[in-house]
Order: structure tokens, then sequence, then C-alpha cells
């Protein structure tokens, strides 16, 4: 179970309580709430671009954690909204060579670019693709597909780099 005081530090956005917990016990970053969620999770919720950093200095495993609706921080940060998170987390995803945190799909079948995708964040979308082009490949639960997404969105740039991805 998460600490409650790591969790009104990840909801505040407040890093130096965070660290301090961590600065005692290390392994309070690992902590959950019932419902799977991590303080990385709940900081990308809540847009806490500071906490987030100072949380992944400390435990780049948490990158990788998987909540109950089977999302990463990553798919938490674009589902709640905050695309400069978003690119915030991909970027060290990518510098971890951590893909299958890129790729990861929900309990939905909807990953990242079906998200920003659907969110009208048309940038992020073009991000998305550009930085892990196998998100393109994946189905949603209505089988559904970034590219159907796109055309049904009218996003013609969004189509033409989708159509630029091999297979």
């Amino acid at each position: 179970m998460m600490d409650g005081r790591l969790l009104d530090a990840a909801t505040s956005g407040d890093p130096v309580a965070m660290k301090h917990l961590a600065l005692h016990d290390p392994a309070v970053l690992l902590g959950t709430t019932p419902q799977g969620n991590t303080c990385l999770h709940i900081a990308s919720t809540h847009g806490h671009q500071g906490f987030c950093t100072d949380a992944l200095v400390l435990n780049r495993s948490l990158l990788s954690a998987v909540n109950a609706d089977g999302e990463t921080p990553l798919l938490t940060a674009v589902t709640s909204g905050h695309t400069s998170l978003t690119s915030f987390l991909l970027k060290w995803c990518r510098d971890l060579q951590l893909s299958e945190a890129i790729l990861k799909q929900d309990e939905r079948g909807n990953n990242a670019l079906h998200h920003a995708n659907r969110s009208s964040h048309r940038e992020l979308t073009l991000e998305l693709i550009a930085a892990e082009p196998a998100l393109s490949k994946a189905l949603n639960q209505k089988k559904e597909s970034p590219m159907f997404m796109a055309v049904m969105r009218n996003y013609p740039d969004v189509l033409e780099k989708l159509l630029e991805v091999p297979d």
C-alpha cells in the first residue's frame, strides 16, 4: 500500500516531501493505491512534471509500472490531457529503451497514440508516431486503429505520417 504522505506529495506535486520519504525508505516509491497507481501515476494525473522528474531520478522502474486499468504513467499523462508531461515521459522511455512502456495498451486496448488522437492532441500524435512507429499498428477493443481514428477525425497530416510507417 502507498504511504499516505507519499500520496499527498504526489497529488500536490511536492517533490521535497517525496524525496524526504524516499531518503528514509527508497522502497516507499513503489507503494501503490488500491487501484494500483504508483506515485508517478498520481503525479502524471495531476501534471506535476517536477515531481515526476525527481521520482524518476530516484527510481526509473516507475515508468514501467502498470495500474489496474492497464495504464503506465505515460498513458495516465496522455489520458489526463497533459501533453508536455506525456512528451517528457516519452523521452524518458525512449532514453531508457522502454518500448514496452510506450506500446502498452490499457484495458480497452487503447495505447498512447489512440488517446492522443482521440483527444485532438495533433502535435503529440505526430511526436508519438515519430518516436514509436509501432504504436500505429495497435487495434483497440472496438477494432479501431490509429489510422482509422485519424481518417474519422479528418487529420490529413496524421494520416500522412501513419502512411509512412512500414507495414
